[in-house]
């Protein structure tokens, strides 16, 4: 492989987890930084591994850990300093996950060890792995069934304990389970067309053309791909902003708002966009919306994709959610929360490993502060929708109880035409998808008014 520098891939990838884990970055934004520096005729062979290695060892973390520090003395995997313990993980994944020869899975990280740091960590990554080599996970695994069967589903099916005695209590075992074998099977693409530029119709026909199987799903501008030759990041009318990647149950939520032309609408936390543009598609870029969000880079991203749909109605505008406010009031407001993400674990396994119970507890309070906002912004008989790719009840329904008790909102009794419905008292009237279920993200959506 021909770069422009000399690294070895197992570098790149380290580097890339390295800053998953201290930066918080998503796996695709960490790629893209690191391989700023990286050119040469192999560069995009390269970042296709690279992603492979870096999604498969985000997804199977828990399992991997629990490999590691069942062979580790006196410290934990965790302890390790983190470009030290990803190329660990790196050699566990090969070898126990790829199936790579152990002596090659080995020599490669240990080479890179040696470079990055010093002999005796050299040998001692060695000495770790090389006993890892021997190590029978299925036995271990059993064994900790019989000690602890929740940390059992938690390390066999690599999701944090919290998730797994989470999703026990709110769905039952076996729907449980088949939740958690859902979140690790391939991730499934949706497209969303631009109307702007095309329709379904004839999305469906290029497609068709370009070897993709795509079928029609219960939301009217999403198509489903079944399969595919070429990426479908590389198709020309992606280039072109023809059409986007949208997850469906993330597409309804423009349709449940149900904007009309010339209305004024209010976006709360609008980044990456793809709900904004979505309501700008369908108010055929009409009136106006204002898209607030608190990342100035994510909103310089954002205007780079608008020229490219076509988008002319959005206002980007860098502030904060929680305390914005507009002198006139919106018609219409869409508030896709900050959330723990738990509903993702599918499309971003990193998400997984960056919350527990305290973090929740605090993006809860800012879900809370941006509906107070949103209602403040909204006019008289204004309307919201209010989402999140939660699974979470005190994230969703609690939350829209808070907006209906203690803020001043009514709940809106929408049609939802598919999904599930959702808990508690309120949970005939708002929606529902869950990835074993629908074969998307876990989300939750509610219609507010304000009367």
């Amino acid at each position: 492989m021909e770069l422009f520098y000399k690294i070895a891939l197992h570098e790149l990838i380290a580097d890339i987890l390295t800053i998953v884990d201290e930066r918080e970055y998503s796996s695709k934004n960490a790629l893209e930084r690191v391989f700023k520096r990286v050119s040469g005729k192999d560069k995009e062979r390269v970042r296709g591994l690279a992603h492979a290695y870096v999604f498969e060892i985000e997804k199977w973390k828990k399992k991997i850990d629990f490999i590691g520090n069942s062979v580790l003395k006196g410290t934990k995997i965790e302890e390790l300093e983190p470009y030290l313990a990803n190329l660990l993980r790196i050699g566990i994944f090969e070898m126990k996950f790829k199936k790579i020869n152990p002596a090659i899975a080995t020599d490669s990280v240990v080479r890179v060890v040696k470079e990055r740091y010093d002999l005796n960590r050299a040998k001692f990554i060695n000495a770790i792995l090389r006993e890892i080599e021997g190590f029978n996970v299925e036995n271990a695994l059993k064994s900790l069934k019989e000690r602890d069967k929740t940390e059992y589903l938690s390390v066999k099916f690599s999701h944090p304990r919290w998730y797994v005695e989470y999703v026990i209590d709110l769905l039952g075992y076996e729907n449980a389970i088949r939740l958690l074998l859902s979140n690790n099977k391939s991730q499934r693409y949706y497209i969303r067309v631009n109307p702007l530029k095309s329709d379904v119709d004839s999305l469906s026909e290029y497609l068709e053309e370009h070897d993709v199987r795509a079928a029609r799903t219960p939301v009217s501008d999403v198509l489903k791909v079944l399969d595919y030759e070429t990426p479908i990041t590389r198709l020309e009318w992606y280039k072109k902003g023809y059409f986007v990647i949208q997850d469906l149950a993330s597409a309804y939520v423009a349709h449940v708002l149900a904007p009309e032309k010339g209305e004024k609408i209010l976006d709360l936390a609008a980044a990456p966009g793809s709900k904004t543009f979505h309501v700008a598609h369908l108010m055929e870029n009409t009136g106006e919306i204002i898209a607030v969000d608190y990342s100035l880079e994510r909103l310089r991203k954002m205007e780079t994709k608008m020229k490219i749909l076509g988008v002319k109605n959005v206002k980007l505008v860098h502030a904060d959610g929680m305390t914005f406010k507009d002198m006139r009031k919106f018609d219409k407001i869409i508030l896709d929360a900050p959330c723990s993400s738990s509903g993702t674990y599918r499309q971003f396994p990193e998400v997984k490993w960056r919350f527990n119970e305290e973090k929740i507890k605090k993006v809860i309070q800012v879900q809370k502060a941006m509906i107070r906002n949103a209602f403040k912004n909204l006019k008289k008989e204004g309307e919201m929708t209010y989402s999140t790719c939660s699974i979470r009840i005190d994230e969703n329904e609690e939350n829209i109880k808070y907006a209906i008790e203690k803020v001043g909102f009514n709940l809106v009794a929408y049609p939802f035409n598919w999904g599930e419905r959702g808990f508690t008292e309120i949970g005939e009237m708002v929606f529902r998808s869950f990835t074993h279920l629908h074969d998307c993200n876990s989300f939750f959506i509610a219609k507010l008014k304000k009367e």
